[in-house]
């Protein structure tokens, strides 16, 4: 990857995209003249192929959402880990078509298509709580939020029904996905892990939660947001 150019200001950002057209670009909410969301609306109406990483010390749900809905694809807050975010990169590359006009409705479709905007900010999330994408875990908490929030009745029984739905769908078995769950909140519960779960859960437990308390917490903090989100729609 080669940095093609770095700008002060949002409408000199803005200028620099139109005319180097690089395939991911990184910036703040917060710049001179126009901030990032102006310069990501812009882009998005010029239907401009670029991949869009938004990094800010700013931590704001609202904040998010609205990145997300003008067509962010990722989001993450100060301080970040060059790992993750090179990471981050190297998959949204991926998935991105090799010419430009097929990228057009692929990043209409991201926007418009609810699981897939869910999954995005179940990664905010789980990034902010320090969970890396690295990990097995990350992944298997982000299916079992994303099964919890469409259906809440698979949190009843999750040994005998969650793990072993998640486990067959990423060919492994039930006790591995409990013991990454569990290894991963272990993981960041000394780090970012609380305070992010105060702000989801509204309290803070004594101890560690477990893997269903975590998966519950998580999910019921989406559920919420997806009926905010269906009330305004309607």
């Amino acid at each position: 990857m080669t940095v093609v150019g770095m700008a002060d200001n949002g409408v000199a950002l803005l200028d620099l995209v139109i005319q180097k057209k690089p395939a991911v670009l990184l910036t703040d909410i917060l710049l001179g003249e126009r901030d990032g969301l102006w310069v990501l609306e812009n882009i998005k109406k010029r239907g401009l192929p670029c991949i869009c990483i938004f990094i800010s010390a700013i931590d704001s749900d609202k904040l998010v959402r609205q990145a997300i809905s003008l067509g962010a694809e990722y989001y993450m807050a100060k301080p970040i880990q060059g790992e993750l975010l090179l990471e981050r990169i190297h998959q949204m590359l991926k998935q991105e078509t090799p010419t430009k006009e097929a990228a057009k409705p692929k990043a209409a479709e991201r926007r418009e298509n609810p699981f897939e905007e869910l999954e995005s900010e179940i990664s905010i999330l789980l990034s902010r709580m320090g969970i890396s994408a690295s990990i097995k875990g990350y992944h298997f908490i982000r299916k079992a939020v994303m099964m919890a929030v469409e259906n809440q009745d698979v949190l009843v029984g999750i040994t005998k029904g969650l793990y072993p739905d998640i486990a067959k769908q990423y060919k492994t078995t039930a006790s591995k996905v409990e013991r990454a769950i569990r290894h991963a909140i272990e993981s960041v519960w000394k780090k970012n892990g609380p305070q992010v779960y105060f702000e989801v859960a509204g309290y803070l437990p004594t101890e560690k939660p477990t893997n269903g308390q975590f998966i519950a917490a998580l999910s019921e903090y989406f559920r919420i947001k997806e009926k905010g989100k269906s009330k305004k729609i309607s």
